[in-house]
């Protein structure tokens, strides 16, 4: 048995029952966040650019394209929604991926769900399934993978995508064997696009891409059954630290989740998640001391070394850069009091405040709180020096954290404040309230409806 057998026969023997009750609610609660967030991000730039590309490649077909009122092809839908998901970095995270797992499965799962008329349950087990071989390749290929420039929400996104796609389709073992090894050599992007549109396409190129290598096996295309662990294979070539087994992998695959545990990160903030500690921690000193930024002398701030190799812009001149900008993120938390969506808007990296702020800034490496090997967090510390005094709070867990969760009632906040623009109160509310008990939906197409009838205007 090779790895990409193994991992086909999970994939296959995979059942709904098999999931518990903390397994099935934390899915529900992403796949909510992902498609609000996705609804959120097809109202950007970016999100436009790849809608306009996908229509034009793409005739009518079975799958929602969020935000142009068409329904395309599941390759087409899938890039198009994978991106606008991942527009404004305000997703979820899978610290063992060390990246961000949802954009990348779900938008191939949901065009294919509707494609194929797949229920509620079905839609579940295939995300559930994506998002276990996404944690698993993690934890054996983090950190040297994530370290040496490799974006694993492409890189593992793309096998999490293929491995779904290969469960709607009803593939048998040997054809997705053969997906999984296709998308084995559809595994790129690099870090070094950060803070670009290239960041959030590298997650609708996965999704896409596990479609195509699913459609490709169907009609029987092939690839290397040992694509994974052979010789010059995706765990040698993209320098994964620890290569596991058929065997082991078998073992690990579902015992337990990655679902619950570590479980799925959903954000507060539309930043790189390696910002999330330091901007709770000034947050919540700024809130607690009643601190103002024309009264803040400097701000220091300590974090794990990988927020020093993640975030690459002291001084961003857009509103993506901004997103992968320590510096940048604490100013603006500070000057506004919150860390939204509007704070990342380009004209806040040129606001007179921000810039006022930003030399007092000191981001340094910390060798205390660098993670351990599968990042469970990217803690920081940090201290407000104001009014003569200092304040100091250290968070090794972020708010959205399965350890430190959001409630249902910030969960639905985010989701109707994502919907907002593109849907209908009313109706964003009654999707939310779908998708909350979506175990039991029997008809995507009818759920899925408040998506398709969402324009963006850019």
């Amino acid at each position: 048995m090779t790895v990409s057998q193994a991992l086909a026969q999970f994939v296959g023997n995979a059942k709904f029952d098999m999931l518990s009750a903390a397994d099935l609610a934390g899915a529900k609660a992403a796949i909510s966040d992902c498609i609000g967030c996705t609804v959120a991000g097809a109202a950007t730039p970016t999100g436009a650019i790849v809608r306009k590309v996908a229509d034009a490649s793409s005739g009518e077909g079975s799958a929602t394209v969020i935000g142009s009122g068409r329904s395309l092809s599941p390759q087409a839908a899938a890039l198009a929604n994978g991106t606008a998901g991942h527009a404004l970095d305000y997703d979820d995270i899978l610290w063992t991926q060390y990246g961000h797992p949802s954009v990348a499965v779900l938008p191939a799962a949901l065009a294919l769900a509707e494609a194929t008329g797949a229920s509620g349950r079905e839609l579940i087990m295939a995300y559930a399934i994506g998002v276990e071989i996404i944690g698993k390749f993690g934890r054996a290929a983090n950190p040297q993978h994530y370290e040496h420039g490799w974006h694993s929400t492409a890189t593992m996104g793309v096998i999490g995508a293929a491995a779904a796609s290969a469960k709607l389709m009803r593939l048998d073992p040997q054809q997705t064997a053969m997906a999984l090894g296709l998308a084995a050599s559809q595994a790129s992007g690099v870090r070094r696009n950060f803070g670009t549109m290239t960041k959030p396409f590298h997650a609708g190129n996965a999704a896409r891409a596990g479609i195509l290598s699913a459609e490709l096996a169907r009609e029987g295309f092939t690839s290397d059954l040992r694509a994974f662990e052979g010789e010059v294979g995706w765990a040698q070539v993209l320098q994964a630290r620890s290569t596991p087994t058929p065997e082991e992998w078998a073992a690990s695959l579902g015992q337990p989740w990655e679902l619950s545990a570590p479980g799925i990160v959903l954000k507060r903030y539309p930043a790189c998640g390696c910002t999330h500690c330091a901007l709770d921690a000034l947050l919540a000193i700024c809130k607690e001391h009643q601190i103002k930024a024309e009264e803040i002398d400097k701000i220091d701030c300590d974090a794990s070394p990988l927020a020093k190799k993640v975030l690459l812009y002291p001084r961003p001149v857009t509103g993506l850069e901004g997103k992968f900008s320590m510096e940048f993120s604490l100013a603006v938390a500070a000057v506004e009091g919150q860390a939204g969506p509007s704070q990342y808007e380009d004209h806040w990296t040129q606001d007179a405040r921000v810039q006022a702020l930003l030399p007092k800034i000191s981001f340094r490496s910390r060798a205390d709180l660098e993670p351990d090997v599968s990042a469970d967090a990217v803690p920081a510390e940090v201290t407000v020096h104001a009014r003569g005094q200092s304040y100091t709070r250290k968070v090794l867990v972020p708010s959205g954290d399965p350890r430190n969760p959001m409630t249902q009632a910030e969960r639905r906040e985010k989701f109707m404040a994502c919907t907002l623009a593109l849907v209908p109160t009313e109706a964003a509310s009654g999707l939310f309230n779908a998708l909350e008990d979506l175990e039991h939906c029997t008809d995507l197409r009818s759920l899925l409806a408040p998506l398709r009838g969402a324009r963006a205007s850019t």
